[in-house]
């Protein structure tokens, strides 16, 4: 195996798979890198699991020998980001991987590549194609929401429901949720198309995809639902391009396969029921709050220096006339700060939360204005943008603390 490559173009690809392949693992071949090189395509592949998640990255470079090998992955980023921007040639030497750049000369042993685990197949005449900046828009509104119990693992991750008119993801930790509805024809067609499919053609691609998860087509109208794992949100966030309009999905029964640029992310997913976590929205809470989003944000943060760290909590007293902002800490003091410049419609009301899951739902908040609707202080709080996006429904919710 023989190749060259500008170290800035190799870097690119290569800085976030590590983070893929675990440190220590019963299988020591995952904290490597597969490598395959292609001197007929000057193609090269690097390969990385964790056997829940696997991502193939494929891209040019001037590759004159053919080969395969593994690589230790933490070293090989380490060495490769360490370089100079310049052309870096990378070839074996019987069980040796040779790094040079220059001068610079490294050398790392490999292991035995047939231990590596098979990449599995995929077949892109079933996939879904999206709009790309739909499905990373929802994954942005969604993952801060997103549990790290991992006593809870259905709510470790985000929920992707699929319909053939609309897409729906939600987020949630119990305490807060994050759901938004884009209502626009899913797109559905050949990878090697590059218009919209005609409606013979997407009538069969449902049927391929509802052959292929053994449903049937009500079923698929009613909607495909699935629950992408954390894990791989955040590394598809890393990658999101905004260069790059389209995304395929390949959904399986317990895996989706993204492909993304130069990116093939094979993705199990977390099997079990999302909870029904829409019973919690109440649509007629009394009371109703619109203020600047980045006033409140600074407000929020001013009086928070104070509250107390086990809670984070804060307190919402809102009048007609009145709108005050404080917290309590027996070990330090108080806090308070009293905003002007707000609308407020309902009855007086009190409602303590913490600010820190207050300021993750404002922080992904698109309007100038934030709407916020309370209840009593035993009510959920929902939040919403202003107004909201075209064909678009964007709903998160806030639980409140016991007073």
């Amino acid at each position: 195996m023989k190749f060259q490559i500008e170290q800035k173009e190799l870097i690119k690809h290569i800085q976030y798979l590590a983070s893929i392949a675990p440190t220590k693992n019963t299988s020591p071949i995952l904290t490597n890198y597969l490598l395959e090189v292609n001197a007929d395509t000057n193609l090269i592949r690097i390969i990385t699991s964790d056997l829940e998640l696997t991502v193939v990255a494929e891209f040019a470079a001037n590759v004159t020998e053919s080969g395969i090998t593994t690589v230790n992955a933490r070293y090989f980023n380490e060495i490769i980001s360490s370089m100079p921007e310049k052309p870096i040639d990378i070839y074996t030497e019987e069980e040796i991987v040779r790094i040079k750049c220059g001068k610079i000369d490294f050398s790392l042993l490999s292991a035995d590549y047939t231990l590596f685990p098979l990449v599995p197949e995929i077949n892109l005449q079933k996939a879904l194609v999206l709009s790309s900046e739909n499905f990373f828009r929802m994954l942005a509104k969604t993952s801060f929401a997103v549990s790290n119990d991992i006593n809870r693992a259905v709510l470790n991750g985000v929920c992707w429901q699929i319909k053939t008119d609309s897409q729906l993801m939600c987020g949630t930790d119990g305490r807060k949720v994050a759901e938004i509805i884009i209502r626009q024809p899913l797109i559905i067609k050949e990878k090697t198309q590059d218009t919209t499919a005609s409606a013979s053609e997407l009538s069969d691609a449902q049927e391929l995809i509802t052959e292929d998860l053994n449903l049937t087509q009500p079923d698929f109208e009613k909607g495909i639902e699935k629950i992408l794992p954390f894990k791989t949100i955040g590394f598809l966030q890393k990658i999101n391009n905004p260069e790059l309009k389209e995304i395929n999905a390949v959904i399986e029964p317990n895996r989706i396969t993204f492909v993304y640029g130069d990116y093939t992310i094979f993705t199990h997913v977390i099997e079990h029921k999302f909870p029904d976590y829409q019973k919690a929205f109440i649509k007629d809470l009394p009371n109703t709050l619109l203020i600047k989003k980045n006033t409140l944000i600074t407000a929020i943060k001013r009086v928070a220096i104070e509250a107390p760290e086990d809670n984070e909590r804060i307190r919402f007293e809102i009048s007609n006339g009145n709108f005050e902002i404080n917290t309590t800490n027996r070990e330090t003091g108080e806090g308070k700060e009293i905003l002007e410049n707000f609308e407020y419609t309902g009855t007086d009301t009190a409602i303590s939360f913490n600010n820190k899951y207050m300021l993750s739902i404002l922080d992904v908040i698109d309007t100038e204005r934030v709407k916020i609707c309370l209840g009593t202080s035993k009510d959920p709080i929902m939040i919403y943008n202003e107004t909201q996006p075209e064909n678009q429904e964007i709903t998160f919710l806030l639980m409140p603390l016991r007073s």
